[in-house]
């Protein structure tokens, strides 16, 4: 999914004030996460795509902790 982005402003050199075309509403963007030449009035395109691989190894993290808190409670009840 690509987005058109329109920099309303920018505040105190930190904040961008963002417009999404076809979306309702203003979104805050921190500057630093935005291509150093921007200024009010630059468009932008965000594109947004789903990472199957990233998931996965998010979803194994999470496996993995669940495992060693169950091991560390399942330890601390048996003392």
């Amino acid at each position: 999914m690509k987005l058109r982005v329109v920099i309303d402003r920018i505040e105190d050199g930190r904040l961008a004030v963002l417009e999404i075309e076809g979306v309702p509403g203003d979104f805050v963007w921190p500057v630093e996460f935005l291509p150093g030449n921007v200024h009010d009035g630059s468009i932008l395109d965000f594109t947004i795509e789903d990472n199957p691989q990233a998931e996965a190894a998010q979803r194994e993290k999470v496996r993995k902790l669940r495992e060693e808190l169950l091991r560390r409670t399942e330890k601390g009840a048996s003392h």
